[in-house]
């Protein structure tokens, strides 16, 4: 083998070290950009969170019915402080899903999590006003409108006697 077969070997790992790392670079810049996009998605929960929990604060309730021509009863109270918490579970259940769309979540934690919110929709309140916010988004979350579809289930639950 001469000098000259001996650089062109090396020229040539060389090259496919160079293309190595790029593969690997443009990898890492992928997962620091989904683990980016997890962070504001969960970012964005926990001020979504924040927010249900304080607003459903008793007295803030109550301002709200007042503001918008409503007696703030005791019931009234309790029924903007239930909506609240759906809310808040809706915004959970979103983004457990949109973290395993993204492959941040895996599915054996993904499925246990999923059989909690199949419990959660047998319950006659959640249900509705799950039913309602898909309604309202299906159009606009057509991915997590399907995975809602897909947790319903097949006949309202009958209410227990």
């Amino acid at each position: 083998m001469t000098l000259n077969d001996l650089n062109a070997i090396a020229q040539t790992l060389g090259v496919v070290a160079v293309i190595m790392s790029l593969v690997f670079v443009g990898y890492q810049i992928r997962q620091n950009t989904k683990h980016a996009r997890a962070q504001i998605q969960s970012a964005r929960v926990d001020r979504l969170m924040a927010q249900m929990i304080g607003f459903s604060d008793a007295d803030k309730c109550a301002a709200y019915l007042r503001g918008n021509g409503r007696e703030p009863t005791p019931e009234a109270i309790q029924e903007r402080q239930f909506y609240m918490q759906c809310l808040a579970q809706l915004g959970v259940m979103a983004d457990v899903f949109h973290q395993h769309q993204e492959g941040l979540l895996g599915d054996e934690q993904f499925v246990g999590v999923v059989e909690t919110y199949k419990r959660w929709l047998v319950e006659p309140g959640f249900r509705r006003i799950t039913l309602d916010f898909h309604a309202m988004m299906k159009d606009r979350t057509p991915a997590f409108s399907s995975f809602i579809d897909s947790l319903l289930p097949p006949e309202p639950p009958k209410p227990s006697e």
